[in-house]
């Protein structure tokens, strides 16, 4: 399990130009922060207190999706859920839904494989 983290982690790296270095360093604030939970209550922590105005990068156990879990931030409730992609039954549509008609809010979404342990979310703000 770890070894798989580790691996998504490097991929999700491997779009911030300078790594996890970059924001101690002072790096373009327009690049993507990444944020890795291993439970639902670690990520509701990290995502809520996350800059809803800069795009983000969530490294999560694919699992975390299956129950439709909700995360409770000061903003509403965001829903994680995903789907099985109609073009593709091989992949899985992951989301994190935004709570209806608020600002200040982030917009997440991914595709990966149905075997995948870990995926990869990106965010935007909307």
């Amino acid at each position: 399990m770890t070894r798989t983290l580790s691996a998504a982690l490097l991929v999700a790296m491997a779009f911030v130009p300078d790594g996890p270095a970059a924001s101690a360093a002072g790096a373009d604030p327009a690049q993507p922060s990444i944020i890795t939970a291993s439970s639902p209550a670690e990520l509701q922590e990290k995502f809520c207190a996350a800059d809803a105005t800069t795009e983000h990068v969530l490294v999560l156990p694919a699992a975390m999706f299956v129950d439709s879990e909700e995360l409770i931030c000061p903003v509403g409730p965001y829903k994680l859920y995903r789907i099985l992609e109609h073009n593709d039954p091989d992949d899985f549509e992951y989301y994190l839904d935004p709570p209806f008609g608020t600002t200040g809010r982030l917009g997440c979404d991914g595709k990966g494989g149905r075997d995948m342990k870990f995926v990869a979310v990106n965010c935007r703000p909307e």
